[in-house]
Protein backbone atom coordinates (compact mmCIF):
# COMPACT_ATOMS: atom_id res chain seq x y z
CA UNK A 1 0.00 0.00 0.00
CA UNK A 2 2.81 2.49 0.53
CA UNK A 3 3.72 2.35 -3.47
CA UNK A 4 3.30 5.83 -5.20
CA UNK A 5 1.03 5.11 -8.25
CA UNK A 6 1.12 7.52 -10.96
CA UNK A 7 -1.86 9.26 -11.60
CA UNK A 8 -2.65 9.07 -15.60
CA UNK A 9 -1.78 12.41 -17.15
CA UNK A 10 -4.89 14.20 -17.58
CA UNK A 11 -6.10 15.32 -21.63
CA UNK A 12 -5.37 18.41 -23.15
CA UNK A 13 -8.51 21.30 -23.66
CA UNK A 14 -10.55 23.18 -20.80
CA UNK A 15 -10.67 22.11 -17.65
CA UNK A 16 -14.19 20.36 -16.97
CA UNK A 17 -16.36 21.65 -14.20
CA UNK A 18 -14.60 24.93 -13.46
CA UNK A 19 -16.58 27.21 -11.55
CA UNK A 20 -13.82 29.63 -10.06
CA UNK A 21 -14.44 31.78 -12.90
CA UNK A 22 -10.58 32.32 -12.94
CA UNK A 23 -8.99 33.12 -16.56
CA UNK A 24 -5.78 31.09 -17.11
CA UNK A 25 -3.29 33.05 -19.03
CA UNK A 26 0.23 31.35 -20.45
CA UNK A 27 3.26 33.61 -19.40
CA UNK A 28 5.77 33.50 -22.48
CA UNK A 29 7.72 36.25 -21.41
CA UNK A 30 10.59 34.48 -20.53
CA UNK A 31 10.40 31.19 -22.57
CA UNK A 32 13.04 30.40 -25.85
CA UNK A 33 11.96 31.92 -28.67
CA UNK A 34 12.10 29.21 -30.61
CA UNK A 35 9.54 27.48 -27.71
CA UNK A 36 6.95 30.14 -27.76
CA UNK A 37 4.97 28.88 -30.80
CA UNK A 38 4.85 25.29 -29.65
CA UNK A 39 4.04 26.42 -25.90
CA UNK A 40 0.66 28.47 -27.30
CA UNK A 41 -0.72 25.55 -29.15
CA UNK A 42 -0.52 23.36 -26.45
CA UNK A 43 -2.17 25.91 -24.59
CA UNK A 44 -4.71 26.53 -26.71
CA UNK A 45 -7.87 25.23 -25.68
CA UNK A 46 -6.72 25.78 -22.05
CA UNK A 47 -5.60 29.84 -21.85
CA UNK A 48 -7.61 32.78 -22.78
CA UNK A 49 -4.53 35.33 -23.17
CA UNK A 50 -1.07 34.65 -23.26
CA UNK A 51 1.88 37.17 -22.09
CA UNK A 52 4.66 37.18 -25.26
CA UNK A 53 8.39 37.64 -25.05
CA UNK A 54 9.26 41.12 -24.49
CA UNK A 55 10.32 41.37 -27.91
CA UNK A 56 6.62 41.20 -29.16
CA UNK A 57 4.89 43.55 -26.72
CA UNK A 58 5.02 47.19 -26.74
CA UNK A 59 6.04 48.44 -24.38
CA UNK A 60 7.59 44.98 -23.18
CA UNK A 61 5.99 42.48 -21.44
CA UNK A 62 2.92 44.85 -20.52
CA UNK A 63 0.70 43.52 -23.43
CA UNK A 64 -0.89 40.69 -23.92
CA UNK A 65 -1.40 39.05 -27.07
CA UNK A 66 -5.59 39.64 -27.44
CA UNK A 67 -4.66 43.39 -26.57
CA UNK A 68 -4.94 43.84 -22.89
CA UNK A 69 -2.88 46.25 -21.29
CA UNK A 70 -1.21 45.21 -18.34
CA UNK A 71 -0.27 47.50 -15.74
CA UNK A 72 2.34 47.13 -12.53
CA UNK A 73 3.55 44.52 -11.18
CA UNK A 74 2.47 45.91 -8.14
CA UNK A 75 4.37 44.17 -4.54
CA UNK A 76 2.31 45.18 -1.70
CA UNK A 77 -1.17 47.51 -0.67
CA UNK A 78 0.39 50.82 -0.98
CA UNK A 79 1.66 50.12 -4.43
CA UNK A 80 -1.95 48.98 -5.41
CA UNK A 81 -3.53 51.67 -4.40
CA UNK A 82 -1.86 54.31 -5.99
CA UNK A 83 -1.73 52.06 -9.21
CA UNK A 84 -5.76 52.52 -8.56
CA UNK A 85 -6.19 56.15 -7.74
CA UNK A 86 -4.26 56.65 -11.20
CA UNK A 87 -6.03 54.45 -13.40
CA UNK A 88 -9.34 56.27 -11.63
CA UNK A 89 -8.49 59.26 -12.36
CA UNK A 90 -7.46 58.21 -15.87
CA UNK A 91 -10.74 56.72 -16.25
CA UNK A 92 -12.63 59.75 -14.89
CA UNK A 93 -10.91 62.31 -17.15
CA UNK A 94 -11.12 59.85 -20.67
CA UNK A 95 -14.31 59.93 -23.19
CA UNK A 96 -16.36 57.28 -23.35
CA UNK A 97 -14.68 54.24 -24.00
CA UNK A 98 -14.26 52.71 -27.68
CA UNK A 99 -14.73 49.00 -28.17
CA UNK A 100 -11.57 46.48 -28.40
CA UNK A 101 -10.68 43.95 -30.49
CA UNK A 102 -13.61 41.55 -28.68
CA UNK A 103 -16.21 44.63 -29.48
CA UNK A 104 -16.04 45.70 -25.98
CA UNK A 105 -13.71 47.95 -24.24
CA UNK A 106 -10.77 46.30 -22.72
CA UNK A 107 -10.31 46.23 -18.85
CA UNK A 108 -6.80 46.69 -17.35
CA UNK A 109 -5.43 43.98 -15.48
CA UNK A 110 -3.03 44.52 -12.71
CA UNK A 111 -0.05 42.32 -12.25
CA UNK A 112 0.82 40.76 -9.20
CA UNK A 113 3.94 38.89 -8.53
CA UNK A 114 3.26 36.57 -5.82
CA UNK A 115 6.95 35.04 -6.45
CA UNK A 116 8.73 38.14 -6.43
CA UNK A 117 6.82 39.34 -3.30
CA UNK A 118 7.81 36.18 -1.60
CA UNK A 119 11.65 36.85 -2.76
CA UNK A 120 11.73 40.51 -1.30
CA UNK A 121 10.15 39.02 2.01
CA UNK A 122 12.43 35.41 2.07
CA UNK A 123 15.88 38.49 1.64
CA UNK A 124 14.66 40.20 4.21
CA UNK A 125 13.69 37.00 6.86
CA UNK A 126 17.18 35.09 5.88
CA UNK A 127 18.97 38.30 6.81
CA UNK A 128 17.64 38.27 10.03
CA UNK A 129 17.93 34.66 10.38
CA UNK A 130 16.62 32.12 12.94
CA UNK A 131 13.69 29.64 13.54
CA UNK A 132 11.07 31.76 13.64
CA UNK A 133 12.14 33.89 10.84
CA UNK A 134 12.80 31.04 8.50
CA UNK A 135 8.78 29.70 8.89
CA UNK A 136 7.64 32.31 7.58
CA UNK A 137 9.42 32.20 4.14
CA UNK A 138 6.84 32.05 1.53
CA UNK A 139 4.23 33.41 3.54
CA UNK A 140 3.89 36.98 2.05
CA UNK A 141 3.08 36.66 -1.71
CA UNK A 142 -0.07 34.47 -0.80
CA UNK A 143 -0.89 37.02 2.03
CA UNK A 144 -0.63 39.80 -0.06
CA UNK A 145 -2.61 38.76 -2.69
CA UNK A 146 -5.59 38.18 -0.47
CA UNK A 147 -5.44 41.64 1.00
CA UNK A 148 -5.04 43.00 -2.76
CA UNK A 149 -8.43 40.84 -3.58
CA UNK A 150 -10.50 42.62 -0.50
CA UNK A 151 -8.89 45.57 -1.36
CA UNK A 152 -9.88 45.78 -4.97
CA UNK A 153 -13.51 44.91 -3.95
CA UNK A 154 -13.81 47.30 -1.76
CA UNK A 155 -12.58 49.60 -4.14
CA UNK A 156 -14.85 48.64 -7.10
CA UNK A 157 -18.06 49.36 -4.67
CA UNK A 158 -16.92 53.45 -4.36
CA UNK A 159 -18.45 55.90 -5.52
CA UNK A 160 -15.66 56.89 -8.14
CA UNK A 161 -16.06 53.22 -9.49
CA UNK A 162 -19.33 53.32 -9.71
CA UNK A 163 -19.38 56.34 -12.04
CA UNK A 164 -16.74 54.84 -13.88
CA UNK A 165 -18.75 51.35 -14.97
CA UNK A 166 -22.26 53.48 -15.46
CA UNK A 167 -19.75 55.54 -18.35
CA UNK A 168 -18.92 51.99 -19.78
CA UNK A 169 -15.24 51.85 -18.31
CA UNK A 170 -14.21 48.41 -17.22
CA UNK A 171 -13.00 47.89 -14.09
CA UNK A 172 -9.72 46.97 -13.85
CA UNK A 173 -8.65 43.10 -12.42
CA UNK A 174 -6.19 41.57 -10.81
CA UNK A 175 -3.81 39.40 -12.60
CA UNK A 176 -1.64 36.29 -10.34
CA UNK A 177 1.62 36.16 -11.90
CA UNK A 178 3.42 33.20 -10.56
CA UNK A 179 6.98 33.71 -12.30
CA UNK A 180 9.98 34.23 -12.18
CA UNK A 181 11.72 32.68 -9.01
CA UNK A 182 9.35 29.69 -8.87
CA UNK A 183 9.59 26.59 -10.85
CA UNK A 184 6.69 24.53 -12.05
CA UNK A 185 5.17 22.65 -8.63
CA UNK A 186 5.57 25.87 -7.05
CA UNK A 187 3.62 27.93 -9.60
CA UNK A 188 0.84 25.62 -9.93
CA UNK A 189 0.30 25.59 -6.00
CA UNK A 190 0.63 29.69 -6.49
CA UNK A 191 -2.18 29.43 -8.65
CA UNK A 192 -4.22 27.17 -6.91
CA UNK A 193 -3.80 29.23 -3.65
CA UNK A 194 -4.77 32.45 -5.73
CA UNK A 195 -8.24 31.03 -7.96
CA UNK A 196 -10.30 34.30 -6.81
CA UNK A 197 -13.26 35.17 -9.37
CA UNK A 198 -13.19 37.38 -11.72
CA UNK A 199 -9.10 37.57 -11.86
CA UNK A 200 -6.04 35.81 -13.95
CA UNK A 201 -3.62 33.32 -13.07
CA UNK A 202 -0.72 33.70 -15.24
CA UNK A 203 1.43 30.50 -15.59
CA UNK A 204 4.50 29.79 -17.64
CA UNK A 205 4.49 26.83 -19.92
CA UNK A 206 5.85 24.25 -17.62
CA UNK A 207 3.69 25.37 -14.90
CA UNK A 208 0.45 25.49 -16.15
CA UNK A 209 1.20 21.63 -17.76
CA UNK A 210 1.42 20.54 -14.03
CA UNK A 211 -1.25 22.76 -12.40
CA UNK A 212 -3.43 21.07 -15.66
CA UNK A 213 -2.05 17.60 -14.82
CA UNK A 214 -2.33 18.01 -11.02
CA UNK A 215 -5.94 19.02 -10.71
CA UNK A 216 -9.19 20.57 -12.03
CA UNK A 217 -10.62 23.62 -10.66
CA UNK A 218 -14.03 22.83 -8.97
CA UNK A 219 -14.28 25.90 -6.99
CA UNK A 220 -13.08 29.26 -5.89
CA UNK A 221 -10.54 30.45 -3.39
CA UNK A 222 -11.75 31.15 0.13
CA UNK A 223 -10.94 34.53 1.13
CA UNK A 224 -8.96 34.31 3.88
CA UNK A 225 -8.30 37.40 5.65
CA UNK A 226 -7.49 36.45 9.03
CA UNK A 227 -4.63 34.67 8.22
CA UNK A 228 -3.04 37.13 5.80
CA UNK A 229 -3.48 39.59 8.33
CA UNK A 230 -1.69 37.18 10.91
CA UNK A 231 0.86 37.27 8.46
CA UNK A 232 1.21 40.80 7.75
CA UNK A 233 1.43 41.10 11.89
CA UNK A 234 3.99 38.29 12.02
CA UNK A 235 6.46 40.31 9.03
CA UNK A 236 5.81 43.47 10.88
CA UNK A 237 6.98 42.26 14.58
CA UNK A 238 10.24 41.22 12.22
CA UNK A 239 10.21 44.80 10.76
CA UNK A 240 9.25 43.97 7.16
CA UNK A 241 6.27 45.58 6.22
CA UNK A 242 4.41 44.40 3.40
CA UNK A 243 1.91 47.57 3.08
CA UNK A 244 4.92 49.23 1.59
CA UNK A 245 6.85 46.38 -0.23
CA UNK A 246 7.72 47.41 -3.15
CA UNK A 247 9.94 45.59 -6.02
CA UNK A 248 12.72 46.59 -7.75
CA UNK A 249 10.89 48.50 -10.64
CA UNK A 250 8.42 51.23 -10.12
CA UNK A 251 4.55 50.69 -10.96
CA UNK A 252 3.46 51.66 -14.24
CA UNK A 253 0.19 51.98 -16.17
CA UNK A 254 1.26 50.19 -19.34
Amino acid sequence: MGTLVRLPTRPPGPLPGAAADVTLWLDCRRTLPEAVARSRAEAAQTVRDVLPPAAEGAPAGHLTANGTVVAGPVHGPAEFRRLLRGLLSEASAAPAPAPGPQGRPVAVAVEYSIPAVDALVNAGLDRIGGCEAKAMRFRAGVAGAHLLYDMLRRELRSPGWAHASARGIPAPYLLWSTAPCAGPDRGAEYAEQCLFPGTAVALTPAALRTFVERRAVTGPTALDLVEARRVVGILDWFGIRLDTLVGAQAPTTG
